[in-house]
């Protein structure tokens, strides 16, 4: 080996080594701030189930103690009548949709005064 090689160095290494952290660098904010997102997301989505739950434990509440808006309704009756018809709570949902809210359409042809 010759002086001449080590007096003349290479900047391969530091070359390599800046590739690199910059690899590394697109990697770890490429993945990092998705993730970031997702977590806020998924946050936001617990606290709307927990509003959720947190309301659905009431009404249920109020159900079992007869008071609320719904308290006139017996709702095991309900049920005794929807098997007694053969079909399950899904089914008859399905069978009789919920009326839509939308206005009724006036026949063709008339017009209103």
């Amino acid at each position: 080996m010759s002086r001449s090689d080590q007096a003349n160095p290479s900047s391969f290494p530091h070359w390599v080594a800046l590739a690199s952290l910059g690899l590394v660098l697109w990697l770890f904010f490429g993945n990092t701030v998705p993730a970031l997102h997702e977590r806020e997301q998924l946050i936001s989505l617990q606290t709307e189930l927990q509003d959720l739950h947190r309301r659905y434990d009431g009404a249920i509440r109020q159900t079992m103690l007869a008071t609320g808006a719904n308290k006139d309704i017996d709702f095991q009756g309900l049920l005794v009548a929807i098997d007694q018809r053969g079909l399950t709570p899904a089914e008859l949902h399905a069978a009789y949709p919920a009326p839509s809210n939308a206005a009724p359409e006036s026949p063709k042809g008339r017009t209103k005064p």
